[in-house]
């Protein structure tokens, strides 16, 4: 997979959303019937992965935190320690990004597009730090959550 032969599009409410199937019909309904919606009432932000007529992938992001007493104690001391004498260690949550959706269609997965979406988020969001967050959280459902845990993901509060 070569990254130069897809494009990274903004969905924006005039786009023409480009064929997509990912076998799961809640995420192929959010991209066609919700996206646009959760866009105009600033809740999250979608983008598109495409290869000529088709939408080959798509995530969105929406802002999050981190609240600390949601946190499992491990997790709760796993934090202090990132933050010790930073004059951050007592805060009360700590921002994130969410990634409320990603789906790759069916024709394209197991490519490594997933894994090349959460590496790129990962350079966008804590290396390049757009939005001043260091950490990102995901709503996945419960059969893609051995892959996020493939990824580096954890189960963060109790509620996991």
């Amino acid at each position: 997979m070569l990254v130069e032969d897809f494009s990274l599009v903004r969905l924006s409410n005039q786009y023409q959303i480009k064929s997509f199937d990912c076998d799961d019909l809640d995420l192929n309904d959010f991209l066609f019937e919700d996206a646009k919606t959760a866009l105009n009432q600033h809740i999250a932000v979608t983008y598109l992965l495409e290869k000529g007529e088709h939408t080959v992938a798509y995530f969105c992001v929406f802002n999050d935190k981190i609240s600390i007493k949601d946190l499992k104690s491990e997790n709760f001391n796993f934090i202090q320690k990132i933050f010790t004498e930073t004059g951050f260690e007592n805060l009360n949550s700590y921002p994130a990004v969410k990634i409320g959706r990603l789906g790759v269609n069916k024709t394209h997965q197991n490519a490594g597009i997933g894994k090349w979406i959460l590496d790129y988020l990962k350079l966008w969001f804590i290396d390049s730090n757009r939005t001043g967050c260091r950490f990102i959280t995901v709503d996945a459902y419960a059969q893609s959550l051995g892959f996020y845990e493939k990824m580096g993901f954890d189960f963060m509060t109790v509620k996991d």
